[in-house]
């Protein structure tokens, strides 16, 4: 699979089903989410503006999304809504390159992906403060799976592992 083909498979609403354990200080807790994943095009003001705070071209945009999250971690009565842009970038090597996101309430930040010849997509972001290494892959169009381990300064590792399904969109009846 060719890596543009890889991220055309990652639009979509998602229902995603999550375990988070925080490793030597709780007990692992339960979660669910619905992603909603649209593309967006390299001249989307949102591209645009996300690329010139690295003074990065956003013609080279690979892939696009913004990520609508809406969930609830445990026995919380109320969502927790954010909106994320990703961007990724080309780079000389094929299926590797840069990737920049931000979310409404954080600053920017800048990682580093890579899609293996198996269809696996790393995602990795360091900062001063926190290490995170991200993989997903599918295991057919409508079913991926998600894993993650945050690594933070202070020692403290949260790692989770997440199941997702892709919401159909019924047609209606003739």
């Amino acid at each position: 699979m060719d890596t543009a083909n890889f991220f055309e498979k990652l639009e979509g609403t998602w229902f995603s089903q999550r375990t988070t354990h925080v490793v030597a200080a709780q007990p692992s807790q339960v979660g669910q989410c619905t992603l909603a994943m649209t593309r967006l095009a390299a001249d989307d003001p949102s591209v645009i503006n996300l690329c010139k705070q690295f003074t990065l071209d956003a013609q080279k945009t690979v892939f696009a999304f913004r990520i609508e999250q809406e969930s609830r971690l445990g026995t919380e009565t109320q969502p927790t809504c954010r909106a994320t842009v990703m961007v990724g970038l080309q780079s000389d090597v094929v299926g590797s390159g840069p990737f920049l996101t931000q979310t409404e309430r954080e600053s920017a930040i800048a990682g580093q992906y890579h899609v293996s010849p198996e269809a696996v997509l790393t995602l990795i972001t360091e900062t001063d403060q926190l290490r995170s290494e991200e993989r997903l892959w599918f295991l057919n169009p409508n079913l991926r799976m998600r894993t993650s381990l945050v690594k933070r300064a202070d020692g403290l590792q949260i790692s989770s592992f997440c199941s997702e399904i892709r919401r159909m969109v019924t047609q209606p009846a003739s």
